[in-house]
């Protein structure tokens, strides 16, 4: 397979998803990965948090544990990131260059508007794509609930998961602890319901073998 993932900021790939990316490659898959912003974002009393430069660093350190490769378009700063033409036209670029037969992005009931956003960007691209799968990022709740059919055993890739997430210095210092009680509760969860010990749960717009 060549699996592109779309998301909206450098760490999203590594929360919803880390553990597959690593088993895909592992398996022998190429993995891309395209943010849509620059992860950058600023709060109500005007403080900027994250550096675009040192996001970047984080993400390359992140894409080198996981063994997928980084394409950031940095469009935007986060909570700015609107649907266009032009981005589904980059997109698309990406996936005849690279000859992708896979596309994993956020679901488009998620809590956090970038993240919706990028799923909108994403899957006006999928057209001509056989497999299309959709990711769980915020664990806050939606009035749709998100609904996994499709799981990837992760069991044997959790740490390395975990190793990847913890990359994201900045972020992982102010929201860490929130982090690992996600990605461990949910690891559990969709394990319980795939019938091992960790997973990852996806929801499927289409799946042609």
């Amino acid at each position: 397979m060549n699996v592109l993932f779309v998301g909206a900021h450098h760490d999203d790939l590594e929360v919803s998803s880390g553990g597959s990316v690593k088993r895909w490659v592992e398996e022998g898959c190429n993995v891309f990965s395209a943010i849509l912003t620059d992860s950058t974002w600023t709060g109500p009393d005007g403080i900027r948090f994250r550096d675009p430069q040192q996001a970047e660093s984080y993400c390359q350190k992140a894409a080198g544990l996981l063994g997928y490769t980084q394409i950031s378009l940095n469009y935007c700063p986060c909570f700015t990131l609107v649907y266009s033409d032009e981005k589904v036209a980059d997109l698309l670029r990406i996936i005849s260059q690279h000859r992708i037969d896979t596309l994993v992005t956020t679901s488009p009931s998620d809590a956090h508007r970038d993240h919706r956003a990028a799923s909108e960007i994403a899957l006006a691209a999928t057209r001509k794509i056989p497999r299309v799968l959709l990711a769980q990022v915020s664990w806050n709740s939606t009035p749709q609930v998100f609904t996994p059919r499709y799981f990837v055993d992760i069991t044997k890739q959790f740490e390395v998961k975990r190793e990847a997430i913890r990359c994201y210095q900045d972020e992982y210092a102010r929201t860490g602890h929130l982090w690992e009680r996600f990605i461990q509760a949910q690891g559990q969860i969709f394990g319980l319901q795939a019938g091992c010990d960790m997973a990852e749960g996806f929801e499927v717009v289409k799946l042609l073998h």
